[in-house]
């Protein structure tokens, strides 16, 4: 009889339909309070934090701390003959490269620098033939930017020198004319300049065509972006000049 009752008792320990009682004198296992690991388990790590967020921002490899503003003086032709007059602190430098800079990357990009251009073409092109012809040049040269017209091209008369024998010595040429005074290409008449057949008119074709080669002028290391610190040092022109 007893040997039967412990096989019966084997058979429901194997199903799971009792549980082992601890052996006499045997404290019961103490319960594991919550939020602890139960002695003998391995933890399961916690996952990584997310990092927090910088407050700097970093732009193609440039921090923004490093987007030096570009210095000159309030009036600025940009490279395709759009004047700038700052109305600011800011130079007129600057608020062309904000202009032209579409997608804030601190770098003016070949297809950025044609479309910047390719909307001052269609100012200019008043009756929309996409081409700036005679009319549309004069109209330029007199309302939109009358300051690339050359007063003087003797320099400056303060550097005319004088020897004790009376031999006069002209002031040195002046380096730049027109346009060339307030940009960073020394181009006197950026439309015309682009004028490659010499028939008195701009294509839209020949505008574009003049626009990457001034890209890559400007483009000092032709990484494929202008950057401000690769572009000519500008300075505002003299009374002179003006």
């Amino acid at each position: 009889m007893r040997a039967w009752t412990a096989a019966f008792r084997h058979a429901l320990l194997c199903c799971g339909l009792i549980a082992v009682s601890p052996a006499i004198g045997q404290a019961p296992a103490a319960r594991v309070p919550a939020g602890q690991m139960p002695a003998g388990r391995i933890p399961i790590p916690p996952a990584p934090a997310e990092p927090a967020p910088s407050n700097e921002i970093t732009v193609t490899g440039r921090t923004a701390a490093s987007l030096v503003p570009l210095v000159g003086g309030p009036d600025f032709i940009s490279p395709m003959g759009e004047p700038f007059h700052s109305p600011d602190t800011l130079s007129g430098a600057e608020h062309w490269f904000a202009q032209a800079d579409e997608d804030h990357s601190g770098g003016i990009t070949l297809a950025e620098f044609q479309q910047d251009g390719a909307h001052f073409f269609a100012r200019i092109d008043s009756d929309h033939d996409e081409v700036i012809g005679p009319t549309e040049i004069e109209r330029y040269e007199r309302d939109i930017v009358p300051e690339i017209h050359v007063i003087s091209t003797y320099g400056d008369p303060s550097k005319i020198k004088v020897d004790s024998d009376g031999k006069v010595t002209d002031a040195p040429y002046p380096e730049r004319l027109g346009a060339g005074r307030y940009g960073f290409l020394a181009i006197p008449e950026p439309i015309t300049y682009a004028d490659t057949n010499l028939d008195r008119g701009v294509t839209l074709k020949e505008f574009t065509l003049a626009g990457e080669k001034r890209f890559k002028l400007l483009d000092a290391n032709g990484d494929g972006a202008i950057v401000r610190d690769e572009l000519p040092k500008l300075r505002p022109p003299s009374r002179v000049e003006r």
